[in-house]
């Protein structure tokens, strides 16, 4: 949780439809074993031409497993269908996405694939700083306590958004982290969320970003660190005993599956050792 009984059974049932390049990304797969629900599931593509192909052919095997499915849209670059049951509805949205990521996407048993959570994780601080929605206040806290320290992810993001600097990026973040209550009661959760608190957790993970990327020398920005095989959020005096890693079209692995399975049990630990209110 929280993915809605629902959306479960759709990701199920066309799980076997997904493969490296039609995958899960989105809050769907990011909030898995967290608080906050997603209201739609998103299904990128690394092709234009596959969007349609992968939106028809999953529509039509909701249809034959007896899900209601309504176009919401249909464009050449994004297909959002409405899907009900008995117990509910949800949104898919199939679209297309740069192909450019740190690692591949994985398999999953339940997703077939997914993007890797440090995607996952870099893509939702790129969304945070552009655009203003309270749900990716509450993202933010879950890649800084599951993921990764919000200040190597907004270090790693910017290899995917040129001209954009670190602290040009913390700076988008905090003008876009102001909403009013209305606005924070209209996110579902499985637990309340305490505004203030989680205001106040994202406003400290900023400043302590900030403190890490002012030390960081500039000609490294973009890439990840890794210790171990673990993507790491490194000491900036001891940069040196670090192997560093970057972007590539469809990602890659630095020489060991390894950080895969390292980075998913990451974000699979268990809820309460990360609270968000």
């Amino acid at each position: 949780m929280p993915l809605s009984n629902l959306q479960r059974f759709v990701l199920q049932t066309l799980a076997s439809q997904r493969d490296p390049e039609s995958y899960v990304a989105g809050a769907s797969a990011l909030n898995q074993k967290m608080q906050r629900y997603s209201a739609d599931i998103d299904i990128f593509h690394d092709r234009e031409e596959r969007v349609a192909q992968a939106a028809q052919s999953d529509a039509q095997i909701l249809s034959a497993a007896g899900y209601k499915v309504v176009w919401l849209r249909q464009s050449p670059l994004i297909y959002t269908a409405k899907v009900d049951d008995e117990t509910g509805s949800t949104q898919l949205d199939w679209v297309a996405d740069s192909d450019f990521r740190f690692f591949p996407t994985v398999p999953d048993e339940l997703f077939g694939y997914l993007l890797h959570p440090i995607d996952l994780a870099t893509n939702k601080v790129m969304a945070a700083a552009g655009r203003r929605e309270v749900r990716d206040l509450i993202d933010l806290i879950t890649v800084h306590d599951v993921v990764l320290p919000l200040g190597a992810l907004i270090w790693a993001a910017t290899e995917k958004s040129p001209g954009f600097t670190p602290e040009g990026l913390i700076a988008e973040i905090r003008r876009n982290a102001n909403y009013p209550a209305a606005e924070w009661r209209a996110i579902q959760a499985s637990e309340p969320i305490d505004p203030i608190a989680t205001t106040l957790r994202l406003r400290n993970a900023l400043e302590q970003a900030e403190a890490f990327v002012l030390r960081m020398p500039t000609s490294l920005a973009g890439l990840l660190f890794l210790q171990d095989h673990i993507v790491v959020q490194p000491d900036p005096d001891r940069l040196e005993i670090y192997e560093t890693h970057a972007g590539q079209r469809r990602g890659h692995w630095p020489g060991s599956y390894d950080i895969s399975r390292a980075m998913l049990s990451l974000i699979e630990r268990p809820i309460d050792q990360h609270p968000i209110n």
